[in-house]
This record gives structure tokens, sequence and C-alpha cells, in this order.
């Protein structure tokens, strides 16, 4: 009996020192350079997110965790820290990976719908939210984080005009729409998809501005056809993965899915329990986007 309540206090001292190391940063960059602390911690509780370091050091590439910095870049700004990983990252490619992706929310009752569809597949999405509608639903960005699910930036406006004005005006879109984040979850992404794409919007000057924030651009190599008019009902979104699936198999080391859960969706609602099934048939592991995730094409 003495040596089970021994232990037993072993573990809660060492469950409230894990504890600490979430909360503090100077305890947080010394976890990270001895690793065996980490590695115990790791055993104790299931982590739902990785954070990158004090000076901008990234995950492994192999997490499967969302990624978020314990510091808005305002912050890294007032404690001079650096505010990028550089000009290189490590990727990731496996075999039948794919990644569920949706643009535009939150929405109160799409992403909601779309969230309780993972839960009971027991998979994980990453969501690119609009600045605008992060006001309106701060409840549901909390559910996503604390669900597993990865958060990433979608701008504030999603006015191209105002967005594709120049690299700054793009930039401080992304700020902004970061700091509502970091509001509500205390973290912020950096993570981001530029609305339309980056194609015919982003010039060197785009990507420069983006690299030096250490924003991370994500696009996608499959779609459902929810935006752009080919995928009007939850039948013909599924027929398009499905035909995309087969004309580009090599996709599949980073199969990365475009879709929509904003207002008017909900066709992709009804469509996503089909579309899992049918990449679980074909043997597709599902990741959320991380700081690892190779370029679309």
């Amino acid at each position: 009996m003495k040596f089970k309540i021994l232990v037993g206090v072993g573990v809660s001292l060492l469950i409230i020192a894990a504890g600490a190391y979430m909360h503090t940063d100077e305890e947080f960059d010394f976890a990270d350079s001895t690793g065996e602390f980490n590695h115990l911690f790791s055993m104790l509780s299931e982590t739902k997110a990785a954070y990158i370091g004090q000076n901008f050091s990234l995950p492994d590439a192999d997490s499967n965790v969302p990624v978020y910095d314990k510091y808005t870049l305002k912050q890294r700004r007032e404690k001079g820290l650096p505010l990028t990983y550089g000009k290189t990252r490590e990727y990731f490619y496996g075999d039948h990976v794919v990644y569920l992706t949706f643009d535009d929310g939150p929405n109160k009752d799409n992403t909601d719908k779309i969230l309780n569809i993972l839960e009971k597949e027991k998979i994980h999405a990453t969501f690119f939210l609009m600045g605008k509608n992060i006001e309106k639903n701060p409840d549901i960005v909390k559910r996503i984080y604390e669900d597993g699910d990865a958060i990433g930036l979608h701008s504030y406006s999603h006015d191209y005009k105002k967005l594709y004005r120049s690299p700054r005006a793009y930039t401080d879109e992304l700020e902004k729409t970061e700091e509502l984040i970091y509001n509500i979850i205390g973290v912020r992404p950096i993570i981001s998809r530029a609305p339309g794409g980056t194609s015919g919007h982003f010039t060197k000057a785009y990507w420069r501005a983006v690299n030096d924030l250490g924003y991370i651009e994500v696009g996608w190599n499959a779609l459902t056809g929810d935006a752009d008019g080919t995928g009007r009902t939850a039948g013909q979104e599924v027929t398009n993965i499905q035909k995309q699936l087969v004309i580009r198999p090599y996709l599949n080391s980073h199969l990365v899915i475009l879709m929509h859960d904003a207002v008017g969706h909900e066709a992709t609602v009804q469509a996503l329990p089909q579309i899992i099934k049918l990449l679980k048939s074909q043997g597709y592991t599902f990741r959320v986007v991380t700081t690892a995730i190779p370029p679309a094409w």
C-alpha cells in the first residue's frame, strides 16, 4: 500500500510539473532542449497541439497535431523574438495521406455539423478562418481548437480589392485575424491560405512578405467544386473527388482537398461522410495541416 501511495504521489507531482511546463516560457524552452521531459509528459497526457519555440523552431516533420505560436507577431516584435523560421523547412510525405481543409468559416451551422462528423469518424481536419466570421462565432473557434482540429488564417475581409492592393495590405489582414484568434484561444496560427489562391494574386513581393513574417502558405491540389459551380450537390462533390483520385494518383503522398463551410455550403456537409468513407476505403490516413505540409503542386 505504501508503495502504491508513493507512486501515486510521484505521478501527481509529475503532472503538476507538466502543467507548469505548459504555461511558463522558461520551463517550456528547457523541456524542449532536453526532450526527456516531453517524452514522459506525452505518456501522461495526450498532446492536442504543438508550439513553435521562442526562436521560431518548428516541430518535427512527422508530428500530426496542429501547430501554434504562443506569441502574436506584435508580442514577438515587442520581445525582440524572431518573426520567422527562415527560408527552409522540412516536408512530410506519406503513402495515401489526405488533408481535409475548409475555408471561409466559422459558420454557426455548417462548421458545427462538420465538427460533429469529424468527431464521429475519429479524424481531424483544418479550418482556414476569416476574421469577420471569427467575430461572429468565437465559440466555434474555441471548439475547433479544443477538438484538436487545426486552425489557419484566411484573411479578415476576403475582399480581393483590399487584400491584393499590396503585400502590406495582405499581411495586415493576416495580423488582424491572428489577433482575433489569439484573444479567443490564447495562441495564434502560423499557417495561412490566400483567398482565391496565390495564382494570379501573389507576386514575389507577396511571397517574401509572407515568409518574412513566418506564415506558411497552404494551397490545395483537389477540390469538391463546392465553390466553382461544379459541385452544386452532395453527389456531384463526391463524384468530383472520385474522378480526381483517378486522374492524379501521384498526389496521394499529400492530397489537400479544398472545401468550404460558410453559409450556403450545406451540400458539403451532406457530402462529407461519403467523401471520408471513400478515402478510408482507398487506404488514406487523415492529417491536419502542420508546418511540414509540402507545397500543393
